[in-house]
């Protein structure tokens, strides 16, 4: 409807549409107390809370990297404090735009002048990633090998708008260059859209649905069909059973060898299970061992015991060992 909004303006818009709204900024709840930030949002139907640290980093460059990393961080401590304080049990986390950054020195190359082409045109709007101008003749732009011209508003205007193709520049006074957005690439215009509703153990939606919503890690199992060892170093095949995907999370597990009363007879592998293959047969993998150095019994029972993150044990699968000629064996002719 033509009204601005910009971050001052966003409260007063969101309540023309329903009163009970209100638009926060992350950075002034966050220093709020707890009693404070409550008071704010009880009985809003919609609260949102604009965040803007990879925004802010974009001015500085070098820090981008680390704004990402650190806005993640901060947004999940955000829906942790709105489902905890706040009882929300539906958050969606957006963005309003991409953005595209390069870490090195651009070189001329990545560039296209400003001055060579808009100088004597009608220029409305230019920044780093797209220009809008007056309908003038603009048949060189519209053919050039660096920009592309953009339907706007789907032709029916007084207006062209052109954009850099690829991760192209606009050459401008001043810096800014690494940090960019407003272009037409899928980096700029794609964005994500997280729909997370949050459930209490308690509530009945969840306790019907426990099976659909619990997050369960993937389970592996061995594959392998002999369960003999004749070398001291070998290899068996695993299977994941389950795809990490939906309400399966991938799962790190140990692996090793005892002897029949429990001591440890091989090195401890690590396995990262998190293959996302819906087919079965993409979700094997081999692992390798190594025994010990000591004398084994073929008659005994050994054990390949897998266990969890909590050093829980998944499973205890028989083996026997059947080595003619082991290391201690050696030993007794030097």
């Amino acid at each position: 409807d033509g009204k601005s909004t910009e971050a001052g303006n966003r409260d007063k818009l969101l309540k023309t549409v329903n009163p009970k709204s209100i638009a926060l900024k992350y950075k002034d709840i966050i220093n709020m107390k707890r009693a404070e930030r409550g008071a704010l949002v009880r009985g809003m139907d919609v609260v949102y809370i604009y965040h803007d640290t990879v925004d802010e980093a974009g001015h500085k460059e070098n820090s981008v990297f680390e704004a990402c990393s650190k806005a993640i961080d901060e947004i999940k401590n955000m829906a942790r404090i709105i489902t905890g304080e706040f009882g929300g049990t539906h958050i969606l986390i957006t963005s309003d735009h991409g953005f595209l950054y390069t870490f090195n020195p651009l070189r001329e190359y990545d560039k296209v002048g400003s001055g060579q082409w808009f100088v004597n045109s009608e220029t409305c709007e230019i920044a780093h990633r797209y220009v809008i101008m007056k309908t003038t003749n603009h048949f060189q732009l519209a053919n050039s090998n660096c920009l592309l011209p953009v339907k706007f508003f789907g032709g029916n205007t007084a207006y062209d708008a052109f954009a850099p193709r690829g991760s192209i520049r606009i050459k401008m006074k001043g810096g800014g260059l690494n940090f960019v957005h407003g272009g037409i690439s899928l980096q700029e215009m794609t964005v994500p859209l997280i729909d997370y509703r949050f459930l209490r153990s308690d509530s009945k939606e969840y306790k019907k649905n426990k099976a659909k919503y619990d997050i369960m890690p993937v389970t592996i199992s061995l594959l392998s069909a002999g369960r003999k060892i004749s070398n001291m170093n070998f290899s068996l095949t695993f299977y994941q059973k389950e795809a990490a995907t939906a309400n399966f999370r991938g799962a790190a597990y140990q692996m090793y060898f005892t002897d029949n009363a429990g001591k440890q007879i091989s090195d401890v592998p690590r396995v990262i299970a998190d293959k996302t293959e819906e087919d079965a047969t993409l979700r094997t993998f081999r692992v390798g061992f190594n025994l010990k150095p000591l004398k084994y019994d073929s008659t005994e029972t050994y054990y390949l015991v897998i266990v969890d993150e909590k050093n829980e044990t998944i499973s205890r699968e028989e083996f026997q060992i059947d080595i003619s000629l082991a290391v201690d064996e050696l030993d007794l002719f030097r």
